[in-house]
């Protein structure tokens, strides 16, 4: 029983140890939401949204009275004609206030603009969202690429091995020549050396990853989460897109964060226009100021103790040099330009969803072709393995049909991963 006890111990601590060695899976989801937090360019686009708002608040500021409280303390000195010269001390404070009433737009058209361009800032923090999102999907899916490519690479030194194997036996035993097996030797180095490269490459894509996110998540002892591909056979698991073009592009139109973006943008620039076009116009509004001295005796007669004025103002710049003019043409400019803008975005837009969309059709149908390709060179390289066994085929038939299967194959991992990656690209294109 102390026995039986003592395995099942060890053994438990053997598995704890193996479970706590083994590294974290990395979701697609969770590498998205880890840049979404700790990505500094995610940082910046709120960063400059949270200023834009800061702006539209200051510009709200203009409504409401403006209080000033100014104190002086010091030494004062009159002279007099015919007089003797008074000096003495002075302790003046001055409580001022004003409220705008009305300025004809200026203000108003101001705080409108800044509000828009808030909103248009806000769209561009979640159009800059939307972008990580679709930049995190395609390094995900490039990763997953190369691993799936060291996989291959990996099949090609076992069939490598193999046929060194098969020209040893074969030259040892007379059938073959030397030259076989020199050339298995050449091949099974080129192709570790591929290998090598396809590691060296999935460091580095995993670190554009890593890049993308802004974070290492458990400093490197991760792994992302992936199915193991059943090559040739990837078509069958496939996911349908079932949206027409026409859909997808009202479907953008409507959820597009940059084309949001621009509506505001333009809604802002013709608010400036209106504020501009107040400055031909007065600007009225109340004023008031109070005022408390205390000074020297001496000075008692000739300096109020306390002073006080109140009333409507009115300011009207009646000429400026042609500024005004000047700055409601460009104000109105800035609003032609702001909906041309627009416009071109609807343009590229659509673009962008045209392109994805076929781009998503033409990755699909080479999908299906290189997977008829690869079982075609598998069943072409199963013959010249027959072939070259019973002295019919040479060696260099024989690897020209290996070679090709593996060359399939990698194509079908490339075109089978480029396909999820035309997906995130046309849900970007269209906002979802």
């Amino acid at each position: 029983m102390k026995r039986i006890i003592r395995n099942i111990t060890i053994g438990t601590i053997a598995l704890t140890l193996t479970l706590s060695a083994a590294n974290q899976v990395l979701t697609i989801n969770k590498a998205i939401e880890l840049a979404l937090i700790h990505s500094p360019d995610i940082d910046i686009s709120r960063l400059d949204f949270q200023g834009a708002k800061e702006r539209s608040r200051f510009q709200k500021g203009y409504y409401l009275p403006s209080i000033n409280l100014n104190a002086a303390a010091g030494k004062t000195g009159f002279k007099y004609e015919s007089q003797e010269n008074l000096s003495g001390n002075t302790l003046t404070g001055t409580l001022s206030a004003s409220q705008l009433l009305y300025d004809f737009g200026k203000t108003s058209g101001r705080v409108t603009a800044a509000d828009e361009e808030a909103k248009a800032q806000e769209a561009s923090m979640n159009q800059h969202l939307s972008k990580k999102i679709f930049e995190i999907k395609a390094r995900y899916y490039g990763v997953l690429k190369m691993q799936s490519i060291i996989e291959v690479n990996k099949k090609n030194i076992a069939l490598q091995e193999e046929q060194l194997r098969s020209a040893t036996r074969y030259y040892e035993s007379g059938v073959k020549t030397i030259v076989d097996v020199t050339d298995a030797q050449v091949r099974l180095t080129q192709a570790k050396l591929q290998l090598n490269d396809s590691e060296y490459e999935l460091k580095m894509r995993r670190a554009t990853l890593e890049q993308a996110m802004g974070y290492i998540p458990d400093n490197g002892a991760y792994d992302l989460r992936q199915n193991k591909l059943d090559l040739p056979n990837v078509s069958k698991i496939l996911p349908k897109i079932t949206t027409t073009l026409r859909e997808l592009e009202g479907f953008a139109y409507e959820h597009r964060y940059e084309l949001q973006s621009s509506k505001y943008k333009m809604a802002s620039s013709q608010a400036k226009v209106v504020s501009e076009k107040g400055n031909y116009l007065p600007t009225i509004g109340l004023k008031g100021d109070y005022q408390a001295q205390r000074v020297d005796q001496k000075f008692a007669a000739l300096t109020p103790e306390r002073e006080w004025q109140a009333g409507v103002g009115l300011e009207w710049n009646l000429f400026s040099g042609h500024q005004t003019d000047a700055s409601v043409q460009e104000a109105k400019i800035n609003a032609m330009k702001a909906a041309s803008r627009l416009e071109e975005v609807r343009l590229q837009i659509r673009q962008q969803v045209t392109e994805s969309y076929l781009d998503l059709k033409r990755t699909r149908d080479t999908i299906f072709l290189s997977e008829s390709i690869a079982k075609a060179s598998a069943e072409k390289f199963y013959q010249a393995q027959k072939q070259y066994e019973n002295d019919l085929a040479d060696y260099l038939q024989l690897q020209e049909a290996q070679q090709g299967y593996i060359n399939s194959l990698s194509d079908l991992v490339n075109a089978y991963y480029d396909y999820y990656i035309a997906i995130a690209q046309l849900d970007f294109a269209a906002g979802k």
